[in-house]
């Protein structure tokens, strides 16, 4: 039978609020000054002149934030420390991981002044090589992006079902190996990330963009070292995520930026750009795939090494490579 979408109505009438709709027009506006290197180290930042532009409130770099580390994935928070997500992002970091890393955000009044302090401020690193290649990554001598990580191995997982060696000893098999791969992919939902922050009634308010507003609210809580029963998220209607939003994306740092204006209301809104470099995709997996059958097709064995290209920080990949050797094996 067809039956008619609670959310519907509204949806197609335009009644339906988003978290823009939300937002306090009166709200600051916070933008994210990214890193134009791909590996390295910030040595200093010097924000002076950006401090100087009309209508900028505060520039907060990433030697200003807590250094409390917290992850990122969607997953529901385990009370056993081996099970829990990898807690490996900061707000703002000096340590620059990918091209496009955070190092550092502005306040302002408005869009143009926010732009303007971006360009002027002015960043220094210390560079470091690096690789683009999944299986360069790991190959010995390889820059190391987490040092806790010798190989840059964030996880390892085997998975299998019979004895492989075995079957394949059965006479007159067809068998074909080869490598295959599927590419990053961008969810290019109509709605940017935004996300509106601000303090009241004892608490840190959130309204995001978000397809998991329970474990944001958790990790705003880890990332900003307070109870999380002093943060509420609002999780209005979302222009489309798929995936993208079901990662914590800006909302622990939007959170940490309306303390530094005394609560007053931040909003962030990053630009499509920012959303196909800076925020979730779909990982990169180079597979390589061995497979004997019988002559009449019936599939004796399979086998398959699968290399997950996580980029810089650990969010889901433990969990997409593993079940993409779990679909494998059905």
């Amino acid at each position: 039978a067809s039956v008619k979408r609670v959310d519907a109505f509204d949806k197609v009438t335009g009644y339906a609020k988003y978290t823009d709709d939300l937002c306090d027009k009166g709200a600051y506006i916070a933008k994210i000054l990214h890193s134009t290197v791909a590996n390295g180290r910030v040595t200093s930042i010097d924000a002076d002149e950006a401090r100087k532009i009309p209508g900028v409130i505060k520039v907060v770099t990433c030697f200003d934030v807590p250094k409390n580390y917290f992850p990122t994935a969607g997953h529901p928070w385990s009370t056993q420390e081996s099970h829990q997500d990898v807690a490996d992002r900061l707000m703002l970091t000096d340590r620059v991981r990918f091209y496009g890393d955070d190092v550092a955000a502005v306040i302002a009044e408005d869009e143009v002044a926010a732009s303007q302090a971006l360009r002027a401020i002015q960043v220094q690193y210390e560079e470091y090589p690096f690789v683009l290649d999944v299986q360069e990554a790991m190959e010995e001598g390889a820059p190391r992006l987490h040092e806790e990580y010798p190989g840059n191995v964030l996880k390892h997982t085997s998975i299998r079902n019979g004895n492989y060696e075995e079957a394949i000893k059965e006479t007159g098999l067809i068998k074909v190996e080869g490598w295959y791969d599927t590419p990053s992919v961008q969810h290019c939902h109509i709605e940017n990330f935004i996300c509106y922050a601000y303090q009241a009634n004892h608490k840190m308010n959130v309204v995001s963009s978000t397809q998991i507003p329970h474990i944001v609210r958790r990790v705003v809580g880890q990332a900003l070292g307070v109870p999380w029963g002093k943060v509420r998220v609002i999780k209005p209607y979302i222009g489309g995520g798929f995936g993208n939003k079901q990662d914590v994306l800006y909302e622990p740092l939007n959170a940490f930026l309306t303390t530094q204006v005394g609560g007053r209301g931040v909003r962030m809104e990053i630009s499509r750009e920012e959303t196909l470099g800076c925020t979730r995709v779909r990982h990169a997996i180079e597979l390589k795939v061995k497979a004997a059958a019988r002559k009449d097709g019936t599939l004796v064995a399979r086998k398959l090494t699968a290399y997950s290209n996580q980029g810089g920080y650990a969010s889901h990949a433990h969990a997409i490579v593993a079940n993409t050797s779990n679909e494998f094996k059905q």
